[in-house]
């Protein structure tokens, strides 16, 4: 086993003050990935391994080993980290009790009863407003969430005029991310830009007569034919049909 390359490692260490994933790119993806082995790990018996869908980086003859990690229960209970497959260690993780993922995957959620615990709440909160219906939820709200993921302090309201008067649905993703005081995370680009893409193509433009792009494009072009039928009056004036008059003529094809 390469025991140089081994890492001890506190999970507490990587993580915010309140136990939260960090916002830092390289940190957050060493958090995670010491998430996904105490998930696997922690609930083992002490001198029991498993082995985890988690793939080994190592590069031992300079291509990717194929192994997955295995992560293995220590007397000390603490969680060793290593693939069979190249031989390497990777982690020897202590103090994981704590965590979040300590009891193994997280129990499924309900989608539905969290939706209505959610309206319940937003009634109940309308309620104590002086409203007797619960707010409806605004248009603007998943763009809301999607800037604010992003970090960016541009409102709903001044993106949605961006999109009206810009040339392209780029050009408003450009002038969106030279908003933001630091670079955003890939999962939130992803979010946006197909957000994005959606208000473009719903949102009225001049230079279509004051329609929407998937109105326009919604609609069959109209065709105009030119094409004589074989069996129409000619149009030299002769008074035969054209498929005996001028059709086979090549002057008039």
């Amino acid at each position: 086993m390469a025991e140089a390359k081994l890492k001890v490692v506190n999970p507490s260490h990587l993580l915010d003050e309140d136990g939260s994933l960090p916002a830092d790119p390289a940190v957050r993806a060493q958090a995670i990935r010491v998430a996904q082995c105490i998930e696997y790990g922690g609930t083992l018996e002490r001198g029991y391994s498993r082995e985890t869908l988690i793939q080994c980086r190592r590069r031992p003859y300079g291509a990717a080993c194929p192994g997955l990690l295995h992560v293995l229960k220590q007397d000390d209970d603490a969680i060793h980290v290593f693939c069979p497959g190249c031989e390497a260690d990777e982690y020897l993780i202590y103090e994981w009790e704590d965590t979040l993922w300590a009891e193994g995957m997280m129990e499924p959620l309900n989608v539905a009863e969290l939706a209505k615990a959610h309206q319940a709440e937003s009634a109940e909160r309308a309620e104590h407003a002086g409203h007797s219906e619960p707010a409806a939820h605004h248009p603007d709200e998943p763009l809301t969430r999607a800037l604010t993921l992003l970090g960016s302090p541009l409102t709903a309201s001044q993106v949605r005029g961006m999109i009206a008067t810009a040339s392209s649905p780029m050009s408003v993703m450009e002038r969106v991310l030279h908003s933001l005081p630091t670079p955003p995370l890939k999962a939130a680009l992803e979010r946006f830009l197909p957000l994005i893409m959606d208000l473009w193509n719903a949102t009225p433009r001049p230079d279509l007569g004051g329609f929407a792009p998937n109105v326009v494009h919604a609609q069959p072009a109209q065709r105009t034919s030119t094409k004589i039928g074989a069996n129409a009056p000619c149009h030299c004036g002769s008074g035969k049909k054209y498929k005996r008059c001028c059709m086979n003529n090549q002057s008039f094809n």
